[in-house]
């Protein structure tokens, strides 16, 4: 008799099929179009079958999460344990952000291409951008930050900019952002 596979290793291999699928979508969407593309050539591109697909995905466009839930965690510990307040705190939250995508340039790129073949992924990316928003507002106004919706929309409008830049230009991606909140603290003539 074998040995069952350990829980870590089980794990691993379900985190690693999840990113196989994910870039295996990026990559079909961002080169054939987001209607072009089937659950089952994504799957045969990973080697496993649709069903396979849909343990780890309710829908085709759901590839762009982006780490939806991941990324709101962070906003939120991120916002809990500054003592930083208004702008600053804002800052030090789009930076946890921006420091959980900063080794994903290439998949973020992939991402922006395919979005840019469908208003279904537009819709998703702006979904979970959104959420992100809102996220950041409700932690800021838990925290009593005067307002919070405005403070959130700024920070998220710094955190796009950045993200564009860095797709674009390269370079670190928290550098772009505190260029961003940068030009926002920036004397005006």
């Amino acid at each position: 008799m074998t040995d069952p596979v350990p829980a870590g290793r089980r794990e691993q291999h379900k985190a690693d099929t999840r990113r196989a699928l994910e870039d295996a979508a990026l990559r079909r969407f961002a080169t054939d179009g987001y209607d072009a593309t089937s659950v089952q050539s994504i799957a045969a591109d990973v080697g496993v079958s649709a069903r396979t697909f849909f343990r780890y995905f309710a829908t085709k466009d759901e590839v762009l999460d982006m780490g939806r839930g991941a990324r709101q965690a962070q906003v939120r510990d991120a916002v809990r344990s500054s003592e930083a307040r208004g702008l600053e705190l804002v800052r030090v939250a789009v930076l946890a952000l921006a420091d959980g995508l900063a080794d994903d340039r290439a998949r973020v790129a992939l991402r922006q291409r395919a979005a840019a073949s469908s208003p279904v992924l537009r819709g998703r990316v702006l979904d979970t951008i959104g959420s992100w928003e809102r996220t950041l507002a409700a932690a800021l106004a838990d925290r009593g930050e005067p307002g919070a919706d405005p403070l959130a929309a700024v920070g998220v409008a710094v955190f796009r900019s950045a993200i564009t830049a860095w797709v674009r230009d390269g370079g670190d991606l928290t550098t772009h952002v505190d260029g961003g909140f940068r030009a926002l603290a920036a004397p005006r003539r």
